[in-house]
């Protein structure tokens, strides 16, 4: 696996519009269990994924930044004053 991984609409035709709820939740899952094992090096990968919905529960060590449809970006960057 490599070290940093983004894929965007990993659930492109899955999961919540009901294709096939069960392959669009493996695969998160599988998403997750490849960020958190760690390689020969000790180092896991970081998976980025962008998704339209959020996720169908809490998983340890995920984090989600939510955003909506009005403003698609994001900024959680530390500010300073000048």
């Amino acid at each position: 696996m490599p070290p940093l991984m983004i894929i965007d609409s990993p659930l492109a035709g899955l999961g919540a519009q009901g294709l096939d709820h069960a392959t669009g939740l493996r695969l998160i899952d599988t998403l997750i269990d490849i960020a958190d094992d760690a390689s020969p090096d000790g180092y896991a990968c970081q998976v980025i994924a962008a998704t339209n919905d959020p996720l169908p529960r809490p998983y340890p060590g995920v984090r989600e930044i939510r955003i909506d449809t009005d403003n698609r970006f994001f900024d959680h960057a530390p500010r300073r004053d000048r």
